[in-house]
């Protein structure tokens, strides 16, 4: 796969620290979510927050939201005043996704949401959300088409791009791409992702689902309803954590892996892949119609952690 010619790493820390998460408690994974009352939630000192986890306990939303991703759009076709309109999505998790016998890890990550305003500061909720998703008012639900699938157990937002359009001019016509992380019931061990001091923090044989993740597409016509693109792996992933153990890629890199230029990388072994992000490579003007079939149109850079250092890193 061409994604990993732009490999880039680097060690950082700005990302979630999962391993801090893993300290043993009474669940080792979880602490049992504090009930807030919608009082509670009015008083306090956050005035300057403009979105926040849904009041209605039943919601998708209700306990963790993270990763937002936020567009303007200006309708060309509008005859008002002020004809913009901004649109969010962002990733939420439920309670019920958090319980201890789920196993998943400690994030925001379950489902992803829509949101759209006219300041960019009142958000108002998609209380509708996809057709087919397995939730009211989600865009993009947990896969339950496809039982070997790699986002089975919980989604994660990465980027939202509109490419065949300038971003701040939506037409009709117009495709929406969105790529998502997603992990599925598959158990790993938890010292698989601790430094070697601390795996004597959790018991033996402790094992986590969800953690190995993989990063997805999807498009939609309107940025509501989503349709999973099927990627090269047998998951439906369309980019998987390096594993010289992974039969797949075994079978698709027999002669190694090589840059643009056929020279052979080495690669450290990654023990996840998410986070994405996605930028275009614009076409110059003197390259407009050229159908050069070598040429990397999108970029995708995303979080990791390497097997053997257990550094987070950039690829």
């Amino acid at each position: 796969m061409k994604w990993f010619t732009s490999s880039l790493l680097m060690a950082v820390s700005a990302y979630t620290s999962l391993t801090h998460a893993w300290a043993p408690t009474k669940s080792f994974l979880h602490r049992a979510p504090r009930t807030k009352s919608k009082t509670a939630l009015q008083n306090r000192n956050d005035y300057n927050v403009v979105f926040r986890p849904s009041s209605d306990p039943d919601s998708f939303d209700s306990f963790k939201i993270g990763t937002a991703r936020v567009h303007r759009y200006a309708d060309p076709d509008s005859t008002t005043l002020d004809n913009s309109e901004y649109i969010m999505w962002y990733h939420a998790r439920d309670p019920s996704l958090n319980d201890a016998e789920n196993s998943l890890p400690p994030l925001s990550t379950g489902r992803i949401g829509r949101a759209t305003s006219r300041n960019g500061l009142i958000w108002e909720r998609d209380e509708t959300g996809s057709f087919d998703a397995d939730k009211p008012g989600v865009s993009l639900g947990l896969n339950t088409d496809s039982w070997w699938g790699f986002d089975t157990a919980h989604v994660g937002l990465g980027q939202v791009l509109l490419p065949m359009m300038t971003p701040s001019i939506r037409s009709e016509g117009g495709v929406y791409v969105m790529y998502y992380m997603g992990g599925s019931y598959e158990e790993t061990q938890i010292i698989d992702y601790l430094e070697e001091e601390k795996k004597s923090r959790v018991p033996e044989g402790a094992t986590i689902k969800g953690m190995k993740l993989k990063i997805g597409a999807a498009i939609s016509q309107d940025g509501t309803t989503w349709g999973r693109v099927e990627g090269d792996d047998p998951s439906g992933a369309c980019m998987v954590p390096f594993d010289k153990s992974d039969v797949n890629l075994q079978n698709n890199m027999k002669d190694g892996i090589r840059d643009e230029n056929g020279k052979h990388l080495d690669i450290p072994e990654e023990l996840y892949c998410g986070w994405p992000e996605v930028v275009v490579n614009p076409v110059a003007e003197n390259e407009r119609g050229a159908t050069d079939p070598n040429r990397n149109n999108f970029f995708m850079y995303y979080s990791t952690m390497l097997k053997d250092t257990k550094e987070k890193a950039i690829s």
